[in-house]
């Protein structure tokens, strides 16, 4: 018989604090040793883990038994850092794609852009977002996660997300492409 065949769901649904001391205590480092398998980083496979308990005090699920439980927390997990690794590959292609074109550019005989105009057409596309979008973007370029950016900004590590996507989409008409590919390497 293991501890987690002794938890007494009626603790768990009261969805206290207590209850969630008691399963983060129970269930977060193997949920990030889990994740860590699959994304291969530490803090992405923390912040992920994080998602997934908080989606779990806001939905305030009711489980049938501690198996339900856990079976509902690794299959939350595992399917977050699915998505996970999908993002990264769009990105990644994203970015060897912008440099495909860039080195493509130079091979045409193109002068090497002047460093110093590319930061300032970044810098004056990024100034262009509106005031909590262009913090948002300040704050990727100084080397801040989605964590770190929510809990600054006041806001979800979800809602970051969906910001920097919808500013993402805004730049990517201002910019050239070696102002993109510097925003992509500065926020990622």
């Amino acid at each position: 018989m293991t501890v987690l065949d002794n938890i007494n769901m009626r603790v768990v649904h009261r969805w206290d604090d207590a209850s969630l001391k008691l399963l983060y205590r129970l269930f977060y480092k193997a949920l990030v040793a889990f994740s860590v398998q699959m994304v291969e980083r530490q803090e992405v496979a923390e912040e992920l883990v994080q998602d997934v308990f908080v989606a779990l005090w806001q939905h305030r699920n009711t489980f049938e038994s501690s198996g339900t439980l856990r079976a509902y927390l690794y299959n939350s997990v595992r399917n977050k850092s699915i998505s996970w690794l999908r993002h990264e590959r769009v990105e990644r292609d994203r970015i060897e794609r912008f440099e495909r074109e860039y080195r493509l550019m130079e091979a045409d005989g193109g002068d090497e852009p002047d460093r110093e105009e590319v930061f300032r057409q970044l810098l004056l596309g990024i100034e262009s977002l509106p005031p909590k979008l262009r913090q948002q973007f300040l704050l990727s370029v100084e080397g801040k996660t989605s964590a770190d950016i929510a809990r600054e900004m006041g806001i979800t590590v979800d809602s970051v997300k969906k910001q920097r996507q919808r500013g993402l989409k805004a730049l990517r008409a201002k910019l050239s492409p070696e102002a993109l590919l510097l925003l992509f390497v500065l926020v990622e």
